[in-house]
């Protein structure tokens, strides 16, 4: 049977040919981290908010997988006269092998229509459009050509915040694209022939490269990358911040950063890089010694976990907000005392006030607070200072206390393992080996956000719960700790 184009299947084959036909013939060697199934779930579940919100309607029941049957579902539902204003969501359209089910289909005043698609961002991006242009290229050619005249696309109002119990009005947000797509519709159709003739035609041979991550993150990139030759040890494209330098390096034939002469490399950073990588010892400036001893005393190393719902789980919440359920704090005397304090609630209730009152008894009034990007750190204290009003102030106290180690590393340590990269997991096994992740079940900030939703769903076993308990203390407190060696650490 000759395959068919959904809307899923068309932005593969405009990201990627490969994809597009290895989608088809090989869904076996897809790859998907926990990350991807925890955004589709989100992305599920505001769907299912969403039509809540865009009112009541009917509902093609028709599986995914029985579209003929979603195809006479929805031809009943449009010969009905239904009034105006009338949604009909999951609505099945088919024209020249594109098969699509639009979120929802809306029988505006006159007998007139209007497609919307809904988002789970915050905004509305190239991609979303193309989606919408496809659905309305379908859409016309099943007998909607003069009655379709709005588009629009519902996306997630990231100024909404949750004030009352069970109330969502306001979270979803509609934009008019009417415009914008129907600039695109005119090229789908030569799209589609293109793609049709990919999914019956051998295997495109398209090597990897950016094209791999964008739109978004290709399921297909690992079995890709197995069959291509070894990149070089240390390619040009370690090089931060130098993406037009790299790709002209690479087009005048170096691969390997070692290849590369120092006076090609504009700035002394990219150049100190360029000579730890030819030594393969690391770098580590003067200063940094004197940089690190003058951070004062008690030094507290802090290290927040955050989780972030697409639907706001609780008061005072925004969609997307990341919200801390976890911290970690290694408090450190300058007689090399250590002290550990932490904070873990997984009740399934909202952690952030128990989290501030925590926080406070664990940093004091004194010493600095170490963290590593604290951007991240600090803004999660601003959100919360705008929360608990009383408690602002101090929260506030907190932030201008705050040191980040990330820059002084950045700027004075380099070694080559790192890869081109100063994120505390790629600095810390080049100075403290034995600290590194790997011994760890929970070993990054994915994992973390994953068993904090385990930990509190209400069907999990209280064993399994008290095991992701300490896995999840095991991790942060692994950051922190990292923090602390790090600053105690000196040259030579």
């Amino acid at each position: 049977m000759r395959p068919y184009l959904s809307k899923s299947r068309f932005q593969s084959g405009r990201q990627c040919h490969k994809r597009l036909w290895l989608e088809v013939h090989h869904r076996n060697l897809i790859e998907r981290n926990k990350n991807d199934q925890a955004r589709f779930a989100d992305g599920n579940l505001f769907g299912e908010l969403a039509r809540v919100l865009l009112g009541s309607g009917d509902l093609v029941m028709a599986d995914h997988r029985d579209f003929e049957q979603a195809l006479a579902q929805t031809r009943d539902l449009l010969r009905q006269p239904l009034d105006a204003n009338h949604l009909i969501y999951e609505a099945a359209f088919e024209r020249e092998g594109v098969r699509i089910r639009a979120d929802a289909f809306l029988k505006r005043p006159l007998a007139w229509f209007s497609l919307i698609e809904v988002k789970s961002s915050t905004e509305v991006k190239p991609e979303h459009l193309w989606d919408c242009a496809v659905q309305a290229w379908v859409a016309r050619g099943s007998g909607m050509e003069e009655s379709l005249d709005e588009i629009t696309l519902a996306h997630v109002n990231d100024r909404f915040v949750y004030t009352r119990e069970g109330d969502y009005e306001g979270l979803l947000q509609q934009a008019n694209v009417t415009g914008d797509v129907v600039a695109l519709e005119a090229d789908v159709p030569g799209i589609v022939a293109e793609l049709h003739d990919v999914m019956v035609g051998p295997q495109p041979q398209i090597a990897t490269g950016v094209h791999c991550k964008k739109p978004y993150e290709c399921p297909f990139l690992a079995h890709c990358r197995a069959s291509e030759p070894q990149p070089a040890e240390y390619p040009v494209e370690l090089l931060p911040h130098a993406g037009k330098l790299t790709a002209q390096l690479a087009a005048e034939g170096f691969r390997d950063l070692r290849e590369v002469p120092l006076d090609r490399l504009p700035t002394e950073k990219q150049r100190r890089i360029a000579e730890a990588t030819r030594s393969g010892s690391p770098y580590a400036s003067p200063e940094l010694a004197g940089k690190l001893d003058a951070i004062g005393w008690p030094r507290h190393y802090l290290d927040f976990e955050t989780i972030a719902f697409v639907v706001p789980r609780w008061l005072g919440t925004r969609p997307w907000q990341q919200i801390p359920f976890q911290f970690s704090c290694h408090t450190e005397q300058s007689d090399d005392s250590i002290f550990h304090s932490h904070f873990l609630d997984l009740s399934g209730d909202s952690p952030m006030a128990g989290f501030v009152k925590t926080l406070r008894a664990a940093v004091g009034d004194s010493g600095p607070i170490l963290v590593w990007n604290q951007s991240f750190e600090a803004g999660r204290l601003h959100d919360m200072a705008d929360l608990f009003p009383a408690q602002a102030g101090a929260l506030r106290d907190i932030i201008d206390r705050m040191i980040d180690l990330l820059p002084i590393f950045r700027e004075h340590y380099y070694h080559p393992a790192m890869r081109g990269s100063w994120s505390i997991k790629r600095v810390l096994p080049t100075i403290a080996p034995e600290l590194d992740y790997r011994d760890l079940l929970i070993g990054n900030g994915g994992d973390a956000q994953q068993g904090y939703l385990r930990a509190i769903a209400p069907d999990t076993p209280a064993a399994e719960k008290a095991k992701l308990r300490q896995q999840l203390l095991d991790y942060c407190e692994r950051d922190t700790e990292a923090m602390l060696r790090l600053a105690r650490w000196r040259p030579g």
